[in-house]
Parts: C-alpha cells; structure tokens; sequence
C-alpha cells in the first residue's frame, strides 16, 4: 500500500536520519514506530519511521534525505512500507578518471538510505558543484536492490578494475558555499587565471607555463587552496603525492610519473599539484625520487597553459634543484587566517550543527591566532563532544567552545611555548611611561597597522625593557600582549645556546618563522643579554652565532609583519649595539623601581583578593617601603598573607579569623626588604622609620 503526500520541513524532534509521518499516516500504511518507510521522489530512499503530530498529512524529510531523495518542500513523493534488505556490500564503477583519496565520505553520504539497484547511474559533486563524479553501480549484494546504511562495504573500481590515478576535470568554475575564500586564494587565482585567460601573451613571450611552491604549516588547506584554484578557473587538476610514492618500487614510480605527464592535454589549462614535496628531502646531489621529480616537472614546464604547483609544509626540505627559476620559479607562503576568515571557517564547519543563541563566530574567532583550518576543524568536533556529552542532543552552546578552546591547540605552536596570558593594564602598578610606549610599539601596529600605512612609516620593530630586577618587565610583555589579543611566546635567553655549531641559529630561524605562521605574535626574549652579548673579535661561540642570525631575523629579507619583539634585560650595557639600532630593538623603555604612588598601587594590585583588616593602611606601607621594586612589594604583601595563616594555625582560631591585619605587614616588614643594590641604596639615603608606630 503507498501514498502520495506532499514533502514538508520537520520539526526539530525528527532527527537528521529519520523519516516523519503522522499517526494517522503510519496506521494508514501498517508501519510501526522504528520500521522502514520508503520513500521515492526522483531517487528512493528508506529509513526508520518517527511520528509526527502536527495536524499536517504530509512526509517530514530532513535537508540530507530531501537531497538524496531529489525533492523539495512542496513536492509530492510516494510513501510505502519497505521491505528491501540492507547491502552488504556495493561495488561501484567510476565512469572518468579521478583520484578518490578525498570523495569517500562524499559518496558514503551520497548514497546513505538510499536504495540502489545494478545498473543504476548517480553523480557525486565536490567543491560546492565545482566537480562531478559520475558511478554506475555494478554490483549490489546480497540481493539488487537493496538500501545502502553505515554497515555497507562500499568499493570503488576504475574500468579496469582499479583505483584510478590523478586526474580530475571540474564542470564548474565555483568553489562552493563553504569554501573560504582567503588572501592565498586569491593570490593563487589571479596569477592562475592570468596564465590561462592570456595564455597567447605569455607563450609568445616564451612564457608558457608556471611554476609555484606554496608552502604553510600542516592543516592549513594548501590541497584545498589548489582544488578550489583549479575548479574557480575551469582547469583541469592533475595531483600526485611525494609521499606515496616514496615507498613505491623505482618502476612504479616512474609509471605514475609518466601517467602525470600523459594526463595532461595539449592546450587545455591544466593545474598539476605535486604534494608534500617535503618527502623528497633537502638533498643536493639527489635521491633517485628526487631526481625523477625534478624531471617530471621539466616534461610539464615543457608543454604550454600549465601551472604547477609543488605543495609543502617544510620548504627548507625541499631539493633546492627544484627552487629555482622554470621549475618552482616563485614560492607563496600560506598568510595566516584572519579573523574574518577564521570566522567564515567555523561557520562553515558548523552547518548542520544544532547551535544555541549566544554563539558567536567573531568573538570565538577573535580569540584563535595561529589556528588553521584542521585546527578549527578539532575545535568544532571537541565543542560538539562536550555538547553531546551533556545531555545526549543538545546545540553547541558559547561555553562549550570557550572549553574546547583551552583543549584544542594550534597545530603551528605544539613546539614551542605559548601562552594567552589574561594579564591587563590594571594588573601592572605604576610605569605609566613604560605602558604609553608599549602601546605605541605594539598595540597600535596590530590594532591600527592601516593608520600606519597612510602615515607612510613603518611601526617599532622591537621594544628593550630595562631595568633592575623585579621591576614589571615580564608583567608588562604580557600585558601588551594581552592587550592586543596576540600569542605570548616567552623565550628564555640561555634556552636557544647550544654547542653544536649551527643548533642556536637553527633554534633562532624556527622560532621566528613559528611567530609568522602563527601572528599576530609577540616574542618575548627574557634575559637577553645572555643571548646577544658583545661581540669580539675572537669570539667564535654560540653567542656570537645566535647574535648574527637574530640580527638576520629582525631585519633580513622575510619581513616580520604582526610580529612583534620584546627584549628584557637589566644588564643594557652587555646587549651587542648592533642589535639596538633602529630597525632592529631600537626603543629602549626603562622600567625603575617605583615611586611612593606606584608602590601603593602594586600594594593595593597584591592586597585586592586579601582579606585585609581595617586597621591596614597601604598608604603608610607605601611610605616604609622605598627602594621596594614590584616584585619586592608581592613579596611583602604575600609573608604578611603567611603570617596571618600562621597565626591561624599555630593558634587554633578559625580559618574565618584569618583576616590579615597590621601587625601582619609590620612583622613582614620587619622580615623583607628591597632586593636591589639601588633599592638598598636607596633605602639608605631615604631612612625611613620601619619600626612599629
């Protein structure tokens, strides 16, 4: 028995996989809560039956079945119990030649609940329409037809029977609706369609083709970029992995390769992706699939209307054979995300995900410099874990993603030390004129970097915090960064020394290229004197080693754009000069020890979450304690904090007694005192009276 209803939206208690009916519908036809309902539009799909009670007789299909249904809302489609078996197995034939690596789950969910039968023809498209696949299926088991579920074995087989290698033709020249635009892609693009709309310009100049390295971190689309490049300018996309074929026979290997070069079609515009070039290893004389690379991409510069593109995570790993003018004659990097991207990104990754009313895509995305689109990817998939483990189906709510946020980390900073301070300028005491000038150093570049632009000047390449131990040099770094919503990377001077001749400098060079990838960033080298020393004539060490290529980062060919350094030290004097000249860290800030007004407000900064008594005063304090520096005054307030718990403890009181109050600061005053030289000297000529009034 069937019937013909029309095909509405569902509520939302009908679960993406399930088919809706009303009861009235459902008793019509026999079929039980749970059995399988078939439905048929212009393809026919089964699945499990819920009820629906909206007063409507209709069949409530979910957005993923309508699709694979053929039908709109509105239509009608023919509605029956079902009786056909689940496949066990569906054996496909590719009707072109394609590399599948990326369409299995494309297929999978092409096919999910829908009922297939021998002989019968379907398109899978990819990149938002941009390409088709076409199937005929072969063989269904255990009986044609039957309907294909998560439990079916789906296998793939060329014409002759096998996976097919690499070339792929686009019908359109979209890229799809959740495809992100970027900057790269762009970039890629324009000098892709440049090559192909003027292809009789450039081989009349003798230009006929193009070579690319694009090099980024891991995960941050370089494949994607290529596919979407190729489909946005209607060129056909021949791909191949260096990684696969290293641990293929030499003979298999030369196969594949001439199969690459064959795929190409004289005259048609065609983008060639050579990936993870990085395989091939830096090696200057030449590995034996190396050499059959560097060949493969002078066949192909050979012909005309052809872009190649190398792909890699590690362009330093790349032959330098293949660096070099008509083979890879330019290198693109990868720009970071930007938060509008970052944004688009998320959303993207979310469709189809139930999300609640305070998600919000541009402050989340705000908050995730350095993430590339894998990195984004984990971020969703953790937030929608924590969601389902709250109650089972529940939307994706703000605080799942804040938590997902402290759990996901950027792949480009696992090795090295970041942090997201949540230090702000109220949490620094004083050093009013060290905090106007790190605004202006670093604050201003990253927030403002277009006012500087049409100022026509370029922002402060580095900052030198100066001064005596204990003084807010390290608080203030962080601060700044966190006022500017970039990755802290604190650096330890004595970490990046090294013995092995060539260690420090390489440690120097990946740090620096962590900050790009990952900016906008602020490298804060603590203690750095000890790195950068002055240099001598004789001096062959790491020190002098490290100090020449720090020189080379901050002003070499690689510009360090949203890449901000602060240097701290409170020995300026051994800092090598040539590091301190403009362009290089040529703002020197001193951060002295504070005055009677600074001092109470880092008392005042320290005490804020103490249980003060009344009978404290912070301002009398402040009086007692010149020559204190910052790091002095947290001292203080932190003994007088132990004393009242000793009091506490030794005399049995209750915890609720543990106020701390002015006997406390005058024991702990009694006990401390200023750490510096010029703070002990300075106590000296002030003397001030410490006993107890």
């Amino acid at each position: 028995m069937t019937a013909r209803i029309p095909v509405r939206e569902p509520p939302t208690s009908v679960p993406g996989d399930r088919i809706g009916l009303p009861e009235s519908v459902l008793a019509e036809l026999g079929i039980g809560l749970g059995d399988s309902v078939a439905v048929e539009g212009a393809h026919r799909i089964v699945g499990p039956a819920v009820a629906v009670d909206d007063g409507a007789r209709a069949v409530f299909l979910p957005e993923r079945l309508r699709r694979t249904a053929g039908v709109e809302p509105g239509e009608t489609a023919v509605v029956s119990a079902s009786d056909l078996p689940v496949a066990s197995a569906v054996t496909l034939r590719l009707r072109q030649s394609v590399d599948l690596e990326r369409s299995e789950d494309a297929i999978r969910r092409r096919l999910d609940r829908r009922a297939v039968a021998v002989g019968d023809e379907f398109e899978v498209t990819r990149l938002g329409g941009a390409l088709t696949l076409r199937f005929d299926v072969r063989d269904v088991a255990p009986s044609s037809p039957a309907v294909v579920t998560d439990e079916t074995d789906i296998t793939v087989a060329a014409d002759d029977g096998t996976p097919a290698v690499v070339a792929e033709r686009p019908d359109g020249v979209g890229v799809g609706d959740d495809f992100v635009s970027t900057a790269t892609f762009e970039r890629l693009r324009e000098a892709v369609a440049a090559r192909f709309d003027a292809a009789d310009t450039f081989e009349s100049a003798g230009y006929p083709t193009l070579g690319l390295l694009l090099h980024g971190p891991r995960g941050s689309g370089k494949t994607t970029l290529v596919e979407g490049v190729a489909a946005a300018t209607g060129a056909t996309l021949v791909r191949v992995s260096a990684a696969r074929l290293r641990g293929e026979r030499a003979g298999d290997r030369t196969d594949r390769l001439d199969r690459v070069v064959e795929s190409v079609a004289a005259g048609e515009p065609t983008v060639v992706l050579l990936d993870d070039l990085e395989a091939l290893g830096a090696d200057d004389g030449g590995s034996a699939l190396a050499d059959r690379f560097r060949s493969t991409v002078d066949e192909l510069r050979a012909g005309d209307r052809t872009v190649v593109i190398g792909a890699t995570a590690d362009p330093s790993a790349v032959p330098s054979a293949l660096r070099r003018g008509g083979r890879f004659d330019r290198e693109v990097a990868v720009e970071p995300l930007t938060t509008a991207e970052r944004a688009a990104a998320l959303e993207a990754f979310c469709e189809g995900a139930s999300l609640a009313m305070d998600v919000d895509f541009e402050s989340i995305a705000a908050r995730l410099n350095g993430y590339v689109f894998a990195d984004l990817a984990v971020l969703v998939d953790a937030a929608l874990e924590r969601a389902v483990r709250r109650d089972g189906r529940s939307a994706i709510r703000m605080t799942d993603f804040d938590a997902a946020i402290d759990e996901a980390e950027p792949t480009g900073l696992r090795e090295v030390t970041v942090e997201f301070p949540a230090v702000g300028w109220d949490d620094v005491g004083g050093l009013e004129p060290a905090k106007r000038e790190l605004v202006r150093a670093v604050y201003w570049p990253l927030e403002y970097a277009d006012r500087f632009a049409e100022m026509g000047i370029d922002p402060p390449s580095g900052v030198l915090l100066h001064g005596p131990p204990g003084t807010g040099k390290t608080l203030l770094a962080r601060a700044a960064a966190s006022l500017s919503d970039a990755n802290f990377i604190p650096v330890n001077g004595p970490e990046l020394l090294d013995k092995y001749v060539g260690a420090s400098e390489q440690a120097v060079r990946d740090l620096f290229a962590t900050a790009r990838e990952n900016a906008p960033a602020v490298v804060f080298f603590d203690e750095v004197d000890a790195i950068s020393p002055k240099r001598r004539g004789d001096d062959t060490g790491a020190g002098e080693r490290v100090v020449s290529q720090l020189l080379t980062e901050l002003d070499g060919l690689e510009p360090l754009t949203d890449v901000v350094v602060i240097a701290a030290t409170n020995r300026p004097d051994n800092i090598d000069e040539a590091l301190l000249r403009p362009g290089r860290i040529e703002k020197a800030v001193e951060t002295p020890l504070p005055d009677r007004d600074a001092r109470r407000e880092i008392l005042g900064i320290h005490a804020r979450e103490m249980p003060v008594g009344a009978d404290v005063d912070l301002d009398a304090v402040a009086d007692r304690t010149a020559g204190y520096s910052g790091g002095d005054l947290a001292a203080l307030v932190r003994e007088a904090g132990l004393l009242a718990i000793e009091d506490a403890i030794v005399g049995d009181g209750p915890a609720t007694d543990s106020t701390v109050g002015r006997d406390h600061f005058e024991r702990a005053l009694a006990e401390t005192s200023p750490s510096t030289g010029d703070g002990r000297a300075d106590l000296g000529r002030s003397g001030p009276d410490r006993s107890a009034e």
